[in-house]
């Protein structure tokens, strides 16, 4: 897909980076980024041109059609995923997806589902469900590095019951980085459904379905894709697919829905299905901004920077003394800083730290009881000079 749209301004190229953070006003410095995103001057640009045009055309708006805005948006979103745009679909957030997506398959009785220890609710509640249909709900232990974490995961899929594994290949606490790709060949080694979470890992670290075996993946638009609160994408596999179908039926659930009789019975392919009714446009335009915006700046451009400025981050902490969760893990490429502590061993409190900088206006997250820290394309150098100014004086206190 060409990176024009014509409905929409240009965005500058920003070759080296410098002056970037200039479009993301945020007061302060925003850490937080694989939580959630302030919004950024180009994509409110492109809202108040959505705006101003729907406050003459109302629906009717010549540039901003339905049809199209979806359309854009899956084609970004397949050529992140490396899939086709049919495989995509749009929802409110990761749980909507999630939930839809568990009450509506069939699993056998007496099989077992498996998630990552310490995963997000987003990942754990949607399948509590099953627990009350003779179907066991259990956790894949992390172990102490990603390859014995594989190890466990074999351990528990050889036992031949496991139905389905559910997991992040980012970890949302850590930030320690699981290579999908051995996931996917651990699962089908032993004929295991895979189901990603991928609102930690999608924008930020590599996520090829074209090469991986992925049956379904749900994840929220508002964190390393820079989207709205409130919306979030499905993908699922053309195979799987096939027999799909949701247990709830909208009006936009069914084929030629903008015509409402005589009703029907014949449903949407599988992704559409997730899109039962009447979405909010608003957030489509604010998402469509960001991804045209990331897409311009090139997706694989982006994550490479996100790399680079959290490495610089990772130095800057480590010359001060930090201790980082990844630190065992040399070879991990990550966008998430998780601080677990001092290499003087002294007590590491993450939330007085936390406090501390939130006065400074740097935006952190505790997790685990560690210092979480993410940055993305609106961090420059210039601001982790003054972040390590900041921790300086926290620690001579």
């Amino acid at each position: 897909m060409s990176n024009s749209l014509s409905f929409f301004p240009s965005f500058p190229d920003y070759p080296n980076w410098k002056g970037i953070s200039e479009q993301f006003p945020v007061e302060g410095i925003w850490l937080n980024y694989c939580g959630t995103t302030p919004v950024s001057l180009y994509t409110i640009k492109c809202i108040n041109l959505y705006l101003e045009e729907y406050s003459k055309f109302g629906i009717f708006n010549p540039s901003f059609s339905e049809p199209q805005i979806k359309l854009n948006i899956r084609n970004y979103i397949s050529e992140i995923l490396k899939c086709s745009p049919e495989e995509i679909g749009i929802v409110h957030n990761t749980s909507e997806g999630m939930n839809l997506y568990s009450h509506s398959i069939s699993i056998p009785s007496g099989k077992r589902i498996l998630v990552l220890e310490n995963e997000y609710p987003s990942n754990v509640y949607p399948w509590e469900h099953w627990t009350k249909k003779n179907v066991t709900l259990g956790f894949v232990s992390i172990g102490n590095s990603p390859d014995e974490f594989y190890e466990n995961l074999r351990r528990e899929l050889s036992k031949g019951d496991v139905y389905l594994f559910s997991f992040s290949p980012v970890h949302w606490c850590t930030g320690v980085v699981f290579d999908l790709n051995t996931v996917s060949q651990i699962c089908e080694q032993f004929g295991t459904k895979l189901v990603v979470d991928g609102s930690q890992s999608v924008g930020h670290v590599e996520m090829d379905f074209s090469r991986v075996k992925v049956d379904f993946c749900a994840f929220a638009a508002w964190k390393w894709l820079l989207g709205p609160l409130g919306l979030g994408v499905i993908y699922i596999s053309k195979e799987w697919s096939k027999d799909f179908q949701l247990i709830f039926k909208g009006q936009a659930s069914v084929v030629n829905d903008s015509n409402y009789f005589p009703y029907r019975d014949e449903w949407k392919p599988a992704a559409d299905q997730f899109e039962q009714s009447t979405s909010n446009f608003n957030d489509w335009i604010y998402f469509l901004a960001s991804l045209h915006m990331l897409k311009s700046l090139g997706f694989d451009r982006v994550q490479k920077r996100i790399f680079e400025i959290a490495g610089k981050l990772s130095d800057m902490l480590h010359s001060l003394g930090f201790v980082l969760e990844t630190d065992p893990h040399e070879s991990i490429r990550t966008g998430i800083l998780a601080i677990k502590g001092y290499k003087s061993g002294r007590e590491f409190q993450p939330e007085v730290l936390q406090m501390f900088l939130k006065k400074k206006q740097v935006i952190t997250a505790v997790r685990l009881g560690r210092l979480r820290l993410a940055p993305h394309i609106a961090i420059e150098e210039h601001h982790i000079k003054k972040l390590e100014s900041y921790l300086q004086e926290f620690l001579e206190k």
